[in-house]
C-alpha cells in the first residue's frame, strides 16, 4: 500500500482548463467568407467602359453617342463671355448691373455662331438689361426670369443672323452684381 501515490494536485486544474479551439477551422471560414463577399461584390458593380483597341479609335472617333431615342447624343459646349455686361439701371437706388454670364449649345455649329455673333448678342442682352428697374431687380425670383428672357432674347438674335431656331440651350449667370 506504499505504492499508492496520492492523486496529484493538478487534476482539480485540468478540470477548469478551457478546452482547446481549432484555429485552422475558423481562420479557413472567415477567409471563405471574405472571398465569397468580394467575389459578390465584383460581379455586382457596375462595369467599366470597354477601352477600345488601337484600330477601333478611329471608328469610335466617328461614331456618337446614342441616347435613348437613338439619336446621337450630343456633349453641351459652354461659350464663356469674356467681359462681363454692365448697364446703368433706370430710377431706384440701384444704379449698376453687372452680371458675368456663359452660353450653353449642343452643336459645333451653334459653337461657331455664338462665337461669330457675339457682339451682336452682347448688344441685344446690354439693350435688354438697361430696361430694368431697381424694383424688378429687388423680386426674389429676378435671376430665373432674367435668365429665361436672356436666353430668349439670345436666340431671337441668333436666329435673325443664322436662320436657326434654339441655338443657346441655356444661358448661365456667373457673377449676378447690382450696386
Amino acid at each position: 500500500m506504499a505504492d499508492k501515490k496520492p492523486a496529484p494536485a493538478a487534476a482539480p486544474a485540468d478540470a477548469a482548463a478551457k478546452p482547446k479551439v481549432p484555429l485552422v477551422p475558423i481562420i479557413g471560414a472567415a477567409l471563405g467568407s471574405a472571398v465569397l463577399v468580394a467575389g459578390i461584390m465584383f460581379f455586382m458593380m457596375p462595369k467599366p467602359a470597354h477601352a477600345p483597341a488601337e484600330g477601333d479609335e478611329a471608328a469610335e472617333g466617328a461614331e456618337a453617342e446614342e441616347g435613348e431615342d437613338g439619336a446621337p447624343k450630343a456633349e453641351t459646349r459652354y461659350i464663356e463671355v469674356k467681359d462681363p455686361l454692365v448697364v446703368n439701371l433706370t430710377g431706384g437706388s440701384a444704379k449698376y448691373l453687372q452680371v458675368q454670364i456663359q452660353l450653353a449649345t449642343k452643336s459645333e455649329e451653334g459653337q461657331k455662331a455664338i462665337e461669330t455673333h457675339l457682339p451682336a448678342i452682347r448688344s441685344g442682352l446690354l439693350v435688354m438689361f438697361r430696361q430694368l428697374t431697381n424694383e424688378e431687380l429687388s423680386q426674389p425670383d429676378i435671376m430665373v426670369t432674367l435668365q429665361e428672357k436672356a436666353l430668349g432674347e439670345t436666340n431671337k438674335v441668333l436666329e435673325a443672323e443664322t436662320g436657326k431656331k434654339d441655338t443657346v440651350t441655356a444661358l448661365l449667370f456667373t457673377s449676378f452684381v447690382t450696386q
